[in-house]
């Protein structure tokens, strides 16, 4: 299977032909931003919280297996499969019965690994390895959730790698207070309720990464034209690259 099959597969109409399956979340063009960034920086680690209807999911794990390299773990709780079923057009029992068909169907099963996970109750996955990239789509993304994602899994973070959060640009507040986290980091300061009820080894991390970082926020936000699901129009990038003057990971740098 192809990048054209899921790209007709995303753009199937939904049940009510009211909108497409891509822009029941609002990825329907996000997906294809971190298909392309995956393909340029081949990450080995990714990590997505929120599966729905696999819109995304589809796309990083078919970069993935363009690459030739790395796995995305992407985790879902199944609360919203009430609604993601009147959207399809087939019946499935379950949202893992619908998410590992469409694994099949697109010969995905080695570089996606779905796990059903409430991340309501346990905010973490670990998957044991650096992570290179981390979109999160599922948990709250007002200020308090953002504390908790960054609490959570920059511990976990490569020291080159980005996290995504779904709508933080667009929440007046989240943004304001992204902006002054991510100004705190690049002054070395780490403001005390992202070190709040964490272990030693957890703050000691957190300490590496920000003082041997330089943190890039970028706000991805989508013009409003024939944009159907106009809540879900902004992603906030939050880039994380070693303090160097040279570029690392296994970038050819010309001297």
């Amino acid at each position: 299977m192809s990048f054209k099959e899921i790209i007709d597969f995303n753009n199937t109409l939904t049940k009510n032909k009211k909108m497409t399956l891509a822009e029941v979340y609002g990825k329907e063009k996000f997906c294809y931003f971190i298909y392309s960034l995956i393909k340029m920086q081949q990450p080995e680690v990714v990590v997505e919280l929120g599966t729905g209807l696999g819109t995304c999911s589809l796309l990083m794990g078919q970069a993935l297996k363009e690459n030739n390299k790395g796995k995305l773990l992407t985790v879902d709780n199944g609360k919203d499969w009430d609604s993601i079923k009147t959207h399809l057009n087939k019946k499935y029992k379950s949202h893992e019965e619908f998410f590992n068909y469409v694994l099949n169907k697109f010969k995905l099963k080695d570089f996606i690994q779905f796990e059903k996970f409430d991340l309501e109750i346990a905010p973490l996955i670990n998957p044991n390895k650096p992570i290179d990239l981390l979109f999160c789509d599922a948990l709250d993304t007002g200020p308090l959730g953002c504390i908790k994602i960054l609490k959570s899994y920059l511990p976990l973070m490569n020291n080159n790698s980005s996290i995504f959060i779904d709508r933080a640009s667009t929440i007046n507040h989240s943004y304001l207070m992204l902006e002054n986290i991510i100004n705190s980091f690049n002054n070395n300061k780490i403001p005390q309720v992202l070190l709040a009820n964490l272990t030693q080894e957890e703050i000691q991390k957190i300490n590496e990464i920000v003082g041997n970082s330089k943190f890039n926020l970028v706000h991805l936000v989508e013009n409003m034209h024939k944009k159907v699901n106009k809540l879900q129009n902004s992603t906030t990038w939050i880039k994380i690259e070693p303090v160097d003057v040279l570029f690392t990971n296994n970038v050819y740098n010309s001297l």
